[in-house]
């Protein structure tokens, strides 16, 4: 690792209130059609893996030798955490070395796309991802450029939230044992997810719920109180009941607001889940809360696990919410973040209508790959 670490000392503040940690200027967004091949089946999704791994394994090494000025700058953040940073550098490319490897088995040769140079390791992955990049074929070359914008964003993205962990937390690092976050699952399988609703009846998450009914999904709506309190209001229990059904609901608070420093967090906790319990919509036996903006505390995450229950965040953001990334290449950033990560959760907003563009051709994708969506109710 060439980050110079002892320099980002002088560059972490006392830490103050805790911020929404509003996203980043640039979002990354991919363009699917530059990759010259079909991925219509498993052997084609980890040929496909390899290249995403190996691409952003090399943007990667343009990030970690840059010093605290560099990336307070470039990050657009006052203060950088210096453990945080080493520990999100670290275990990323552990999962990049991870990934490669399992991609690889579909090798035949060492001359397929991605499969030549040494056994994957968290130590030289980085430069497996430049060897790789100054031997792509021409007929790739396009996807490369591409692709190079993409992950240097992207990473960027990623070790923003890292710098800036623990003051606020986010889904980038684990606080405390237990949170799941999807990355430690079997290789291809990942969850769907669901946040902010439910809309007014006949909104979002109806026309969500269309789409998943028809194709036999499933997935995990963490509800707000208000919001389902107000669509009881109108509705009723039993037509809750009817939208949820075999689906999955946990708590995402009373009101969307940071539960990390809340005093009231938790009255939103109980409040919220004892509706979810009164309505009959849970779904599953244990109770699963996703904080907003993943932002919790290590008080809040001790006790749910006191009480069983779990923090659920996620690995996968479309960043659906974000008005700076159109339907089109979010769909295209998701299947890259699949076929990077291959494994992990879905981060959408029902209330949200790109998800509706999305969800089908992600299902669709799937399919093709061979990959498997998770029963909400395993968790």
């Amino acid at each position: 690792m060439r980050l110079a670490i002892p320099f980002l000392v002088a560059s972490v503040l006392v830490a103050g209130p805790v911020a929404h940690a509003a996203g980043p200027k640039e979002v990354a967004s991919a363009d699917r059609s530059l990759w010259p091949d079909p991925i219509r089946t498993p052997k084609d999704f980890d040929r496909a893996s390899r290249a995403e791994n190996l691409a952003f394994a090399r943007a990667l090494g343009e990030l970690e030798g840059s010093d605290a000025a560099t990336l307070s700058t470039l990050l657009g953040v006052k203060q950088v955490h210096e453990d945080s940073v080493r520990r999100w550098l670290g275990e990323v490319k552990g999962r990049v070395a991870e990934n490669l490897k399992a991609a690889r088995v579909a090798c035949a040769a060492p001359s397929e796309l991605g499969c030549a140079g040494a056994a994957p390791t968290a130590a030289n992955v980085v430069s497996l991802g430049q060897a790789f990049a100054e031997d792509v074929p021409a007929s790739h070359q396009a996807w490369l450029e591409m692709a190079t914008r993409f992950y240097g964003l992207y990473a960027k993205e990623q070790l923003r939230l890292a710098a800036l962990f623990p003051g606020p937390t986010s889904e980038i690092l684990t606080l405390a044992p237990g949170e799941v976050t999807g990355s430690d699952w079997p290789d291809r399988q990942f969850l769907l997810t669901f946040d902010d609703g439910p809309t007014p009846a006949g909104g979002g998450t109806d026309r969500l719920m269309a789409i998943l009914k028809a194709r036999k999904a499933n997935g995990i709506f963490f509800v707000l109180g208000d919001s389902l309190k107000a669509r009881q209001t109108k509705t009723s229990a039993e037509s809750l009941q009817a939208l949820y059904q075999g689906q999955c609901v946990g708590s995402h608070g009373q009101t969307h607001t940071s539960h990390q420093k809340l005093a009231t967090w938790k009255d939103s906790l109980e409040g919220s889940r004892g509706l979810i319990a009164s309505l009959g919509i849970q779904g599953n036996a244990k109770v699963l809360f996703r904080p907003p903006y993943g932002q919790r505390s290590e008080e809040l995450t001790t006790f749910l696990k006191g009480e069983g229950a779990s923090v659920v965040l996620w690995n996968i953001d479309s960043q659906d919410w974000n008005a700076k990334i159109a339907p089109a290449p979010m769909t295209d950033r998701l299947v890259s973040l699949m076929l990077l990560w291959r494994r992990g959760i879905v981060l959408f907003h029902d209330v949200h209508d790109k998800v509706h563009v999305a969800l089908p051709q992600l299902l669709d994708f799937a399919s093709a790959a061979g990959l498997q969506w998770r029963d909400c109710k395993s968790l």
